[in-house]
């Protein structure tokens, strides 16, 4: 019996270093991604979830310039579902922090679960990988 899933189509890939310049650059080429491809509808979201996870993998997992950053833009489930995917050389788990009113910290991973359907962390050999999905509303 064959199988009905669709394999996951990697839209973009992008290997950054530890430059908080590269988060504009990852928020256009993930907008740009998705319009190239038709799925626009995500495109906000997926831009601000992918900037929250480059800055904090920038603030909080890494240490070196050469410290090495990957983004990974995914079509899932046959277009009905788009995941960011982020890694980084921490094997640190990400920690949603209380934000406060005043402060310009603590929330990153507040918006991303805001945006996204559901996001979660798996350990890699070499650090970590911070996810997020984001499916189609009805």
């Amino acid at each position: 019996m064959g199988s009905t899933a669709v394999e996951p189509e990697i839209m973009i890939m992008l290997v950054l270093l530890r430059d908080p310049g590269q988060v504009a650059m990852t928020r256009c080429l993930v907008r740009a991604a998705l319009e190239h491809r038709g799925l626009g509808d995500y495109a906000d979201d997926a831009a601000w979830i992918a900037s929250e996870l480059v800055t904090n993998a920038i603030q909080h997992a890494t240490t070196d310039i050469a410290d090495k950053i990957g983004v990974t833009l995914l079509r899932a489930w046959g277009g009905e579902a788009v995941s960011v995917v982020v890694t980084d050389p921490s094997p640190v788990p990400p920690v949603k922090r209380e934000a406060t009113s005043a402060g310009e910290h603590g929330r990153g991973l507040h918006i991303v679960e805001a945006l996204s359907a559901r996001w979660a962390w798996n350990p890699e050999d070499d650090g970590k990988a911070v996810y997020a999905i984001l499916t189609r509303e009805d």
